[in-house]
């Protein structure tokens, strides 16, 4: 492929990956605004959850479709949707519709999204896609930054349906852009598409999340809601890991599970997903919950994740040409093990963290994802053939997003279970249930609240809030801890020199 031709390509993926990637952020601070225009007050968090939960169950799903139709049919596909999605989004009349159309957006952005990458692995030599990878980071940091503060302009100067319309027009230019000149060559193979793993993937997975992310929030997690939830997800995985073990053409290969190339960054990343969204739900709790801070003075800490993970992908895919895809991993992840920890420290030694270190820790985890995710997701696509490319790389990104989910999820019954037994040692405060203790912490939340409770009161509050955030910081350690212990088991691939060293490849599925 000639070099303009793979500049226009670049330019067309990090429009969409700009695109996909702000939407989940850009609707945060029009939230007030659109539910002031169609009500449905209780179903506001949907609005994000929604798009969270089909972006994230149909990953896998694309990945395999994109080694088997190609990568262009896969991502004009998924970009169409998109823009779909989109254009019925800025149509929505009241909040059900909203939230539907939203689902929608998520499934283009869940095709998109990994295709991207597999389209980096495809055109750029390994050494070429180090550098391609962390512009690509910086990307997905800039949307993080830019996303809320697009979208508070949008909603001020204009209607909150063109948070949606916008998108119609620049996702339409990265279609057309691809499609024009993206060069491939599918590789003529006779494989059909495996229905089945792909219904009980999609619908265990989707089962699963819907689990975690209403568990412990609307419903209790010994409701039969969320029970019946997790015994669905777990027949549908089941029987999806019975039939990827025996049919000739599977959705996902076990072998490339056996392949501790592949293997042993899958693992790591599923705990990396731990630290990374610990951070970020919970780190904001303990500055506006504990220390009092405005949501624009916590959000301010956290934003300097977004600024370290780019510039840490830069020299990581440095790092990974001159020394090799392990020993960036392990400098990503001593750094996510020293933010971690000194999370763990800080919140003990004080309850008022100085803003300053707040930030040094966000920015210390944030070069960790850095250096660690360009790693991965080298090493991963130099393991594979280009046939597994599309499926590994997906795998690795849903992999991450599901270690957050179920991190996540532990680590918020850690809170509401610490927090309960806290609060039954004050005197005056009713809290006979998880239920009752997150409603005592929503109050802490609520500047308006917390604002007219007496001095000693609001401290005993937030002293409880504290010692369970602490727990809480502790599991984020722990994922940490142990997301470094997997790469030290993975073996190393170097990227030096125009003849570059492969893994070995995965043994072949058997047909």
């Amino acid at each position: 492929m000639g070099r303009d031709r793979r500049m226009y390509t670049v330019f067309a993926l990090m429009l969409a990956t700009f695109l996909t990637a702000v939407d989940v952020t850009i609707v945060d601070t029009a939230l007030p605004r659109i539910v002031g225009s169609l009500g449905g007050f209780p179903l506001m968090t949907w609005l994000v959850t929604g798009y969270m939960l089909t972006s994230t169950a149909t990953v896998p799903v694309c990945g395999k479709l994109a080694d088997i139709l190609g990568r262009k049919r896969v991502f004009a596909g998924g970009a169409a949707l998109f823009a779909l999605g989109s254009a019925l989004c800025g149509l929505a009349q009241n909040m059900g519709q909203l939230i539907l159309f939203r689902a929608v957006q998520g499934l283009g952005a869940g095709a998109v999204q990994p295709v991207v990458q597999t389209i980096i692995g495809d055109i750029f030599t390994p050494v070429e896609r180090a550098r391609m990878q962390a512009w690509f980071s910086a990307v997905w940091g800039f949307s993080a930054l830019v996303g809320p503060l697009l979208g508070g302009l949008i909603v001020d100067y204009a209607s909150w349906r063109w948070l949606f319309y916008i998108n119609l027009p620049l996702g339409a230019l990265a279609i057309l852009m691809v499609w024009r000149f993206l060069e491939e060559r599918v590789e003529a193979r006779h494989q059909a598409v495996d229905y089945l793993g792909s219904i009980t993937m999609t619908g265990g997975i989707s089962l699963l999340l819907l689990a975690m992310l209403t568990g412990g929030s609307q419903y209790a997690w010994s409701s039969p809601q969320v029970l019946g939830m997790l015994a669905g997800a777990a027949v549908l995985l089941a029987l999806f890991i019975w039939h990827q073990v025996r049919t000739p053409e599977p959705m996902i290969s076990p072998d490339l599970f056996r392949n501790p190339a592949i293997g042993m960054p899958l693992l790591a990343s599923f705990m990396v997903g731990g630290v990374l969204y610990g951070t970020s739900v919970y780190l904001p709790i303990w500055a506006q919950g504990v220390e009092g801070f405005s949501a624009t003075k916590s959000g301010a800490s956290l934003l300097w994740l977004s600024v370290g993970w780019p510039i840490a992908s830069v020299l990581g895919g440095r790092l990974v040409v001159r020394q090799g895809v392990r020993p960036a991993s392990v400098v990503g992840l001593v750094l996510n093990v020293l933010g971690a920890a000194g999370l763990v420290v800080l919140a003990r030694l004080t309850q008022e963290i100085p803003p300053v270190l707040l930030a040094l820790v966000t920015f210390t985890i944030g070069a960790g994802m850095g250096y660690s995710s360009v790693a991965f997701i080298l090493g991963v696509q130099n393991a594979v053939s280009w046939g597994q490319r599309g499926v590994a790389t997906a795998a690795l990104q849903f992999i991450r997003t599901l270690g957050g989910m179920v991190w996540i999820s532990v680590m918020g019954m850690t809170l509401n279970l610490s927090l309960l037994s806290r609060l039954q040692g004050i005197p005056g405060v009713e809290a006979e249930s998880a239920a009752q203790a997150a409603g005592v912490a929503n109050q802490l939340l609520d500047p308006a609240v917390w604002g007219s409770l007496p001095a000693a009161h609001l401290a005993a509050l937030r002293g409880a809030l504290a010692g369970a955030l602490r727990n809480v910081h502790l599991l984020v350690l722990l994922a940490a801890l142990a997301s470094l212990a997997a790469v030290l088991l993975m073996p190393n691939m170097r990227f030096a020199g125009p003849k570059v060293a492969r893994a070995p490849e995965p043994a072949p599925v058997k047909k």
